[in-house]
């Protein structure tokens, strides 16, 4: 969380998920986001977060394929995880994931409250994605029509055999669940 004193720019870097069930905690990271903060946060902020709605099932933890997910350690614990399970997903295909849709909305809402002045300093910058999120959190239709759409989303990823496809340019959103299961799909901007 700095301040890029050549630009002025404020920056502020966050993590969180959304489920079925809603949206989850908004977690905001202090400092560069390494594979041993990323298994800390899973392990402190996700798991008690999620297990708040989900007390007793497979967590399916959709991630992209930045490198920090790809840390060794990481990896080793999550592999110790009995209820954590990783779902294959394609390379080629990061913003298939519907939080990429949770994150556009949480900023078209910012701009729409945007303070006539811009955030002097990351804490003020907080304060508005934090708002932002909480907001968008509250509208439970658009987080199920988000997490709804996954049938549509990984049928047309089948169809397109993995690789780029018009569903990139859709914003329609909408159907599927998977049952007895939690499918988070999370975020690290």
């Amino acid at each position: 969380m700095s301040t890029c004193k050549r630009s002025g720019r404020v920056f502020v870097h966050c993590w969180g998920w959304i489920s079925h069930k809603g949206a989850g905690v908004l977690h905001r990271i202090k400092g560069q986001l390494d594979g041993l903060h990323y298994q800390h946060i899973l392990q402190i902020v996700m798991l008690p977060s999620v297990r708040m709605l989900y007390p007793d099932v497979i967590i399916h933890l959709q991630q992209d394929h930045s490198s920090i997910h790809d840390f060794r350690v990481l990896q080793e614990w999550l592999s110790r995880q009995a209820d954590v399970e990783l779902p294959d997903w394609s390379a080629r295909a990061p913003d298939m994931n519907p939080i990429e849709n949770m994150w556009s909305e949480v900023k078209r809402t910012m701009k729409e409250t945007w303070p006539v002045l811009p955030p002097r300093n990351s804490d003020e910058l907080w304060a508005l994605v934090s708002d932002a999120w909480d907001e968008v959190a509250s509208s439970m239709r658009y987080i199920r029509s988000l997490i709804e759409s996954m049938t549509r989303r990984m049928k047309s990823l089948v169809e397109a055999e993995g690789v780029w496809n018009s569903y990139y340019r859709s914003q329609i959103l909408k159907t599927a669940l998977l049952r007895d299961k939690v499918l988070i799909f999370i975020f690290y901007v």
